[in-house]
């Protein structure tokens, strides 16, 4: 990635975080980078785009923190695994919420070449619940952990309407989990 690609995401991330995304255009996001709106295109880059790099970066931030989680505590049961991560995934989103709001509202724009990464890496985040469904024996792991990503967006929605808590955010969901992961 160039320096200029790296200042635009930035200033994009900071000015979408301020303003929302709906009210920056991309002759503010370039002259925050200190570069013309014709450079921004020529490196292949829409306001549309930028906002799912942006996205992609939150990810590959909490990416970066889920280390941790890649195996679980001999005492704790598969239901409690998932609570703990995906309330640390809340925390995270809550803390980027005005982009990850802007995400949901705008990512149907992105240009299709963002999508096969953001699948890559909704697959990443949900490898730590898919490789502990696999080594306890569940069967249909990636219909369960699918199951549990969509079950995630509507908790997080608890957070954006009524701005909720990351717990709180599990809480509204924890029932159906605990249904997702019947053996």
């Amino acid at each position: 990635m160039s320096d200029r690609f790296v200042s635009l995401v930035a200033a994009a991330r900071s000015l979408f975080m301020a303003r929302g995304f709906a009210r920056v255009g991309m002759r503010a996001i370039c002259d925050r980078a200190g570069c013309s709106p014709i450079q921004a295109y020529r490196l292949g880059l829409s306001k549309e785009d930028l906002l799912a790099e942006i996205s992609i970066q939150l990810s590959a931030e909490q990416l970066a923190g889920i280390t941790a989680f890649m195996v679980a505590r001999s005492d704790e049961s598969v239901f409690e695994f998932v609570e703990r991560y995906l309330v640390l995934l809340y925390d995270s989103d809550i803390r980027n919420m005005g982009i990850r709001r802007e995400s949901a509202a705008y990512g149907w724009m992105w240009s299709s070449k963002y999508e096969d990464r953001i699948r890559q890496q909704v697959l990443a985040l949900l490898s730590p619940i898919a490789s502990l469904l696999a080594e306890r024996g569940y069967d249909a792991v990636d219909a369960r952990c699918y199951t549990i990503w969509a079950l995630y967006y509507v908790g997080y929605r608890s957070a954006v309407v009524a701005n909720q808590d990351a717990a709180a955010c599990f809480a509204g969901i924890a029932g159906s989990v605990a249904l997702a992961l019947r053996k």
